[in-house]
């Protein structure tokens, strides 16, 4: 990337391709001793390389996509016209790999209404980014837990996509526009507390474009609030399998958070994942190199089969429906969610959607 920069190396769609096999999982940034921050090198070599080169159809394509996620309700217009073209057979106009990611989207969103109760003034803000349609319920538990540790937040009406799918891409142009909007929703929040580990991350890297509240992954949050431990969780007598993705272990190092949470459920089984490698999501990874993607999911399919927990649980989206999509190919049916969905459903009161 800096010879490609000085103007020593030429760039090319081969060298593209070459930067695109890296997964960005951060694995390297977490162990180096030098700290050297390879996570924004990779970022802005991207957006070079998308400057110096001609894009092909497949990438203007890919580039309308992640335009599309400035727009929560385009997102889900997109998803149900996916499963509208899967039912009628046309996903494979759209091409591999696309039709195969398409292809293993769950079977229908899940569009629940949003408990609102919200305070107002300075305070905390819950993140709700681009996906907020599809994964309402998560965002519900999160509201839930966060009241029973009394801690009201505010939704900004405003705020959108994290820019994570943008950056991943190299579409920095995008990616700017997306954190200046959600810098101006956010101005004046105490926090930014996020659902996906993945947002959290791609939040943390764009302050350095200009202010930006504290960003917190929801799970260190609660357990920094000294009123989690007054929560009376009901039991569970069953086996849980924390998945970490590559986000939380490596870009906000803590994966320790989802197992400690768990551990408050009074019976339960915690068992985290020894699969310590990237699942294959990697932002738009598992649609660009779907053969790639699988051959690491198989690796955490391998050690569920000889698990057999009785849930799974993953704190990134993508993680979660690219792991599921793979156990749907291979016919299981083993559920993965949100942790905050398992903590939720053994709230001392339970109701709503969680």
């Amino acid at each position: 990337m800096r010879a490609c920069a000085q103007g020593t190396l030429p760039a090319s769609l081969r060298l593209v391709a070459h930067i695109d096999h890296c997964l960005g999982c951060q694995a390297c940034e977490a162990v180096c001793p030098s700290q050297v921050p390879y996570a924004r090198l990779l970022q802005d070599g991207r957006a070079l390389l998308r400057a110096k080169t001609r894009p092909g159809l497949r990438a203007r394509l890919a580039r309308l996509l992640v335009r599309a996620t400035n727009s929560p309700a385009l997102v889900l217009w997109g998803y149900r016209l996916a499963r509208i073209a899967q039912a009628l057979g046309l996903l494979p106009l759209l091409g591999e790999p696309l039709a195969t990611g398409l292809r293993d989207l769950p079977s229908r969103a899940r569009v629940r209404p949003m408990r609102t109760t919200l305070t107002h003034g300075p305070a905390a803000a819950l993140f709700t980014g681009c996906t907020a349609d599809l994964d309402r319920e998560t965002l519900n538990a999160a509201l839930r837990l966060l009241a029973a540790v009394g801690e009201p937040v505010n939704l900004p009406p405003s705020q959108g996509c994290c820019g994570a799918l943008a950056r991943h891409a190299g579409w920095a142009d995008i990616a700017a526009r997306q954190e200046h909007r959600n810098r101006e929703a956010f101005a004046g929040a105490s926090a930014v507390i996020t659902t996906a580990s993945g947002c959290a991350a791609a939040l943390r890297l764009a302050d350095r474009e200009g202010p930006f509240p504290p960003v917190f992954d929801i799970h260190r949050y609660l357990l920094a609030k000294t009123a989690i431990a007054e929560v009376r969780f009901r039991p569970w007598a069953g086996t849980i399998a924390v998945h970490s993705p590559c986000s939380l272990r490596n870009a906000l190092r803590g994966a320790q958070d989802v197992p400690a949470l768990l551990a408050l459920i009074p019976e339960a089984r915690i068992v985290p994942l020894a699969q310590s490698g990237c699942c294959g999501a990697a932002g738009d990874h598992f649609l660009r190199e779907p053969a790639r993607a699988q051959a690491l999911a198989d690796k955490t399919l391998a050690e569920l089969a000889t698990l057999k927990p009785d849930i799974v649980v993953s704190a990134n989206i993508g993680c979660a429906l690219h792991l599921a999509a793979a156990l749907r190919r291979q016919g299981h049916d083993l559920p993965i969610v949100h942790p905050l969905l398992v903590l939720a459903r053994q709230l001392p009161s339970p109701d709503g959607p969680c």
